[in-house]
């Protein structure tokens, strides 16, 4: 049976998961702001989604479906469009008398049909489906192009063809290792993973999840920092798409009880991109976590950075500094490293000897030299540095700064004539110094080698396309559409508070009043915005979210 949004509203006040008054609010809020009735419960925090669930299984009966018997004729299909079934995860199943027969792989959807204005005036008929089916479906009955000139290589189900049943089979016993070998150089695994490359890029994703679940192979992007799950496959693919990652990252098909780790090059979209791989064991199979290098070097400009005029205006001039270390801190993923390159690209003349010790080299600049640290054979962060300083070099980049030794040589050789660039995991700029004091650095070396610290954050930009103000709110948001795969958001943008090491700060270093604390206090009354304060100007100028400032900003 199918209840329309205002029955359900009023079974939830009548079995008491609701009162009166939540249902004027709930309503009334949902006429002003849109948005769907399941999003607005659950977020709003008027009903934990376990309690909806539970709600769901026990008063609203939705049956379950086996989709795998189901033949689908092309006029069920078009009842709905393409773009409505992937959104809501929905597929129209069959038709009768007695109406459409919907499958729907989230009981909580059943709260959000009466939105579908595809569906209005059509008696729905909702059933439970597995997501999994429901994806594949999605896949193969919306695959063929407007022309009706048959089916485009869209999806992974199409890429695979006939290989479905032929793998099922052979999965269902241990596969010999040559066969494994073979499988992975046939074409239809070739084309799924190429597929999957090939998509990450289109999405201009940062990094690929492929992870083993009980029933499926669950394939993510991270996109704009955050993951969002694109494919599903059918589980007795798992084994090939790895192994097919492991061979052209020259890695050990035979091996999966010890992590690996690897890269490889391929030419997609017209250019060559570099993949950084590392494979892990879990109890489900193996996991690839795909990190993407775009190594071309067009965005590395510190101009177009994202910082303030004064900012950049401050950053440039102490990078022109003969001797001295800039320091960039903030967690794994808030782009560091790319900040470093900028300033190496902007500093970079003929006339200078550049080396920077990295792991991996994630970006590739013309005329520079650039070391890749090797764990195995014992090449690390310090050992490379005490080599380096024999290479005679101006400017040196150190990726990260991990431990006493690594610290202690970087700062020597800013004391002794060269200017060092490097990365520190700390959450703010003034609680890089703490953890240098931490680290056993002496607090007159400090003063005398570091010249700025930069703590920075990438945060989401509201997607222009569906950009609105919040009503009585200085600030704006996304309320969602195609463009921004509905997160009402779309690329991202550079959040940094710069520290300068001022007279004021050594004198409070030295005399070793070294409270994070205190030199923020410092660093604000000599013009510092931290973090917070920037994410905040930017929520106010509508181009993020106070939202996406709090999730990523440290109070201060």
């Amino acid at each position: 049976m199918y209840y329309s949004k205002r029955q359900i509203i009023q079974l939830l006040v009548q079995k008491g998961f609701l009162t009166l008054q939540h249902t004027e609010e709930i309503l009334s809020t949902q006429k002003k702001e849109g948005g769907k009735l399941s999003s607005l419960l659950i977020g709003k925090n008027f009903i934990p989604k376990e309690a909806l669930l539970e709600f769901i299984n026990v008063h609203l009966n939705i049956p379950h479906v086996d989709t795998s018997q189901l033949k689908i004729s092309s006029d069920v299909t078009a009842l709905i469009p393409t773009e409505v079934a992937r959104k809501h995860n929905i597929f129209p199943l069959m038709k009768s008398e007695a109406g459409i027969t919907l499958g729907l792989a989230d009981p909580v959807t059943i709260l959000d049909l009466d939105d579908i204005k595809e569906l209005h005036g059509q008696q729905i008929n909702p059933v439970l489906a597995p997501e999994a089916e429901l994806l594949a479906l999605i896949r193969t009955y919306y695959a063929v192009n407007e022309s009706g000139g048959g089916r485009e290589e869209q999806n992974m189900e199409d890429i695979l063809g006939s290989a479905f049943a032929d793998i099922s089979v052979k999965t269902r016993g241990e596969v010999e290792l040559t066969e494994l070998a073979q499988i992975t150089q046939e074409m239809p695994i070739v084309k799924a993973t190429n597929f999957i490359l090939d998509k990450a890029i289109e999405s201009k994703a940062s990094d690929i999840l492929i992870e083993p679940l009980e029933e499926s192979t669950r394939i993510r992007f991270r996109i704009d920092g955050l993951y969002r799950q694109i494919e599903s496959l059918p589980r007795s693919f798992h084994p090939f798409i790895i192994s097919r990652i492991k061979v052209i990252s020259d890695l050990d098909i035979a091996e999966h009880r010890f992590p690996q780790d690897g890269q490889f090059k391929i030419k997609l979209r017209d250019r060559e991109v570099d993949f950084r791989v590392s494979i892990f064991p879990l109890i489900t199979g193996e996991k690839a976590a795909i990190r993407i290098l775009d190594k071309t070097t067009g965005l590395l400009d510190v101009d177009k950075l994202g910082l303030k005029e004064e900012a950049v205006a401050g950053l440039k001039k102490v990078s022109h500094m003969p001797h001295g270390m800039i320091l960039v801190c903030g967690p794994a993923g808030s782009g560091k490293t790319s900040t470093l390159y900028s300033v190496l690209k902007y500093i970079h003349t003929p006339e200078q000897n550049i080396i920077t010790v990295e792991d991996p080299v994630e970006y590739q600049i013309k005329g520079i030299n650039q070391v890749a640290v090797n764990l195995k054979t014992g090449l690390t962060f310090s050992r490379c540095l005490r080599s380096i300083l024999r290479q005679d070099p101006d400017i040196i980049m150190v990726g990260e700064i991990r431990d006493f030794e690594t610290v202690d040589i970087a700062i020597k050789a800013a004391l002794t004539g060269h200017l060092v660039l490097s990365t520190l995991h700390t959450t703010t700029a003034a609680g890089s110094v703490v953890r240098l004091l931490d680290m056993g650095v002496e607090p007159f070396l400090i003063n005398a080698s570091v010249l700025c610290i930069i703590s920075q954050r990438l945060v989401r930009r509201i997607c222009i396309h569906c950009k609105e103000k919040i009503p009585n709110q200085p600030y704006f948001r996304g309320h969602g559409c195609n463009e921004c795969m509905d997160s009402g958001y779309k690329g991202r943008v550079l959040l940094a508070e710069i520290l300068y090491i001022s007279p004021k700060i050594k004198t409070s270093i030295a005399s070793l009043k070294m409270e994070e604390k205190k030199i923020k206090e410092i660093s604000r009354s000599e013009g510092m915005k931290t973090l917070r304060e920037e994410g905040e100007a930017l929520a106010r100028a509508g181009i993020t979210t106070i939202e996406e400032v709090l999730r990523v900003t440290p109070a201060d």
